[in-house]
């Protein structure tokens, strides 16, 4: 976990330019142009407030653009499956922002996780996630590798509507990179 308030950074966020610099030209610029425009995209839908959450931050490189005061990551590579997959240390109606980029394709069980995100979401206010089309799955495997491996699963707006009936609104969805990913601001419903 990594939070950065006015005070500064808490924790150390993983080398994800170490990583980036090992691939090959491709995927250098690849990976850093898509990690710029998911953030670019996502951001639209971005206000300012107290406490967001950065599921799958990496290095952090989304919370330090973020204008809200506090700001909390968990990342796999940094040890936080736990946190990410069970039970989200906040109490109820506590976040004003969860964010989540690049991020549910990646999940085996969506559902569990999102749960927990509307359980710890102030009433009213927005999960922000993006997440390729399935069509976007061979252009990345030219910079990452057996991406079917760590994809379980995608989604388009239909099936992401299906999936997050009865906790959250899609009020705003596009896509961006040629409509290979899709963006959604979702709105916490009450329960």
């Amino acid at each position: 976990m990594i939070e950065i308030t006015e005070a500064g950074l808490i924790g150390t966020p993983p080398d994800r330019e170490g990583s980036i610099h090992k691939r090959p030209l491709i995927g250098k610029v690849s990976l850093r142009l898509t990690r710029w425009l998911r953030a670019i995209h996502a951001e639209r839908y971005m206000d300012e407030g107290e406490l967001h959450i950065d599921i799958g931050c990496g290095d952090g490189y989304f919370l330090f653009r973020s204008p809200y005061k506090r700001r909390v990551g968990f990342d796999k590579l940094m040890g936080d499956d736990d946190e990410i997959t069970d039970r989200l240390s906040f109490p109820d109606n506590s976040v004003d922002l969860v964010t989540m980029l690049a991020v549910i394709e990646h999940l085996q069980d969506p559902i569990t996780l999102l749960t927990e995100i509307h359980r710890v979401l102030k009433p009213g206010h927005k999960l922000i996630l993006t997440t390729p089309k399935e069509a976007a799955e061979r252009i990345i495997n030219l910079y990452v590798k057996h991406i079917d491996d760590v994809h379980e699963i995608y989604f388009d707006q239909e099936s992401m509507k299906e999936l997050v009936e009865g906790l959250f609104q899609v009020t705003h969805y596009h896509t961006f990179i040629f409509g290979l990913n899709q963006a959604f601001c979702l709105t916490k419903l009450p329960k």
